[in-house]
């Protein structure tokens, strides 16, 4: 009797976890069903979103075709006229010199260093602080001694180098710093201003942007 007694909370305690799970299935198809409905698409974003592409928020298909990745033609749809002069351009990676480096860090992709929805150091767009150190951490560890004593995850955090422009490789904000001691005694963010150039977003349409276009 008492076995039997067991089975039947066995059997009971099954039922009700089964009948937990299809209802947790129900909920999410109606949660995704509604979003789709009422054009709420911001249900779907992983992370938050960086400041400069706020905008795409209310039109996904900006940067994505279906659930696709992002690619570099898309990237190069906003920033084609930056890349014109990269110091890290395609042009020095395809060079036989540096096929050793495209093997530590895929740098011909721009996801790579670049991941949308992935917040950090206020800049929104994903940027690993040492970064740098995947390729040139000799620069660290005597090869430069201007550098000893620098730590890994300073070399754009600090606002010393930006990976895509040594056209001045920093010199200018050196020499204009020169008198300043290592470290203010009041630390500050810059002034930024921001120029709005539309009016309103875009209206947005789920079912162009997550069905690849499809009615």
């Amino acid at each position: 009797m008492a076995s039997q007694g067991a089975r039947l909370i066995k059997w009971r305690a099954l039922f009700n976890f089964k009948t937990a799970v299809v209802a947790a299935c129900i909920l999410l198809m109606g949660w995704f069903a509604a979003a789709f409905t009422l054009d709420n698409k911001q249900v779907f974003l992983p992370g938050e979103t960086s400041v400069g592409h706020y905008l795409f928020e209310t039109s996904c298909s900006s940067c994505h075709e279906g659930f696709k990745p992002v690619t570099n033609e898309t990237c190069l749809r906003c920033h084609e006229a930056e890349m014109a002069t990269d110091a890290h351009g395609v042009k020095k990676f395809r060079d036989p010199r540096w096929a050793e480096d495209l093997q530590k860090l895929a740098v011909l992709t721009c996801t790579t260093c670049h991941n949308e929805h992935v917040h950090m150091f206020d800049r929104g767009v994903h940027l690993q602080p040492d970064l740098c150190m995947i390729c040139h951490a000799g620069i660290i560890q005597g090869d430069l001694q201007s550098h000893n004593g620098f730590t890994s995850d300073g070399c754009w955090t600090a606002g010393c180098h930006n990976f895509h422009d040594h056209r001045s490789i920093s010199t200018g904000f050196l020499r204009q710093n020169l008198d300043q001691p290592p470290m203010l005694p009041v630390q500050q963010l810059p002034e930024r201003m921001a120029v709005i150039q539309v009016d309103a977003a875009p209206t947005p349409d789920l079912t162009q942007e997550f069905l690849g276009g499809g009615s």
